[in-house]
């Protein structure tokens, strides 16, 4: 229990609805289980609503912080209808939807209760053609809206016409203890070129792997390691024996210690068609690599290219092919971009990130600190 602007009279921790689609491996679903490990209790108590059954591995790690994690199944309407007599039940004061399906789903529970809602949009992705109008309702009905990036807040803007002078754009957050440079320093050696992220479209693996071959015809002792799982690994599996560097290209599969993976790297690529603020961009930054991305998302916002690592054009196998070999064979340069992309990464602390939701939810409720 917290006291009121006078310093003298108890006031109540809001209590806060957290809905999410799904709590599989993911950045959005990393992020709320940073909200949730960090919040202080004493002014947030927090509840979660899956919109499903799939909850590994955020599920158990965000039970783990002693946040209720309620699943609620079924066919579309009677998912809302389930969601509504919980958020009732639990009587929550204020419901934060986290991504487009999570807001199409809060729209609809939360339509006619006088409790306010915030909406989230954290890519830049048009859904279906009912989820898109779904969710241009939802944030007509929002109190506010949280992007992650001002890119995507552009974004929302454009495709989901969405009130401009409700959004607040508050950068994903990255644990800086979890992530961090080897102890021995971090570019002494070089190891593989990283990326992790699903093997899907979106990620554009097909990119990684033409430059990755492009690169080890220069240089020889380049290796390459993907940590991700996803409906593309074998086809991506195959075009890298068509190109020859099989054996150069590791497939980690899905793993829950990229933090140990990263600090094994010397570079990370980013090779993605979309986003919306890169989580990986930031972890590989945390871990004292020099980033190669996409100018996709917020990606440019993140990264300070030709400091801390480049921003290159979507498609662009050439400038990972030349970049890299700069930062391969001139020790100094990887190891001066490494120094910038970790002190850029601590810029963006999970505590920041964690402050500024919590002063959200405070003023959207008319609570002075």
């Amino acid at each position: 229990m917290t006291f009121g602007g006078d310093g003298a009279r108890p006031r109540s921790p809001i209590r806060l609805g957290l809905v999410i689609g799904q709590l599989t491996a993911g950045g959005a679903e990393g992020q709320l289980e940073l909200l949730c490990r960090e919040l202080d209790r004493a002014a947030v108590v927090p509840t979660v609503y899956c919109l499903s059954e799939q909850t590994k591995p955020h599920g158990v790690r965000i039970g783990a912080t002693g946040t209720p994690l309620r699943c609620i199944g079924g066919a579309r309407l009677t998912r809302a209808v389930r969601l509504r007599h919980s958020l009732e039940a639990d009587r929550i004061e204020l419901v934060h939807a986290w991504l487009y399906i999570a807001n199409a789903y809060a729209w609809m529970a939360n339509r006619g209760p006088q409790r306010p809602m915030i909406t989230s949009a954290r890519n830049c992705k048009v859904q279906g053609r009912i989820s898109q109008l779904a969710n241009i309702l939802a944030f007509r009905s929002s109190r506010a809206i949280v992007a992650n990036s001002h890119d995507v807040s552009s974004y929302i803007v454009r495709h989901y016409r969405a009130p401009r002078d409700r959004i607040r754009v508050i950068p994903n957050g990255i644990d800086v203890e979890r992530f961090h440079p080897r102890e021995s320093g971090a570019t002494q050696s070089v190891g593989p070129i990283v990326t992790a992220g699903r093997l899907v479209e979106q990620k554009n693996h097909d990119l990684f792997l033409r430059a990755a071959a492009e690169l080890a015809r220069g240089v020889p002792e380049a290796q390459f390691l993907i940590a991700g799982e996803g409906p593309l690994r074998g086809a991506l599996e195959r075009q890298a024996r068509d190109l020859g560097i099989a054996d150069r290209v590791q497939f980690a599969g899905e793993r829950h210690d990229v933090d140990v993976l990263l600090r094994t790297g010397s570079i990370l690529w980013l090779t993605s068609r979309w986003e919306g603020m890169p989580n990986i961009v930031l972890e590989g930054m945390a871990s004292g690599l020099p980033v190669i991305a996409t100018d996709v998302g917020g990606a440019r916002e993140l990264i300070r290219s030709g400091v801390a690592g480049f921003v290159v054009a979507d498609g662009d196998a050439g400038a990972f092919v030349r970049h890299s070999r700069d930062l391969l064979l001139q020790p100094a340069m990887r190891q001066r971009f490494a120094a910038a992309a970790r002190a850029r990464a601590e810029e963006f602390s999970s505590a920041a990130m964690v402050r500024a939701l919590s002063e959200l939810y405070e003023e959207v409720l008319g609570r002075s600190r």
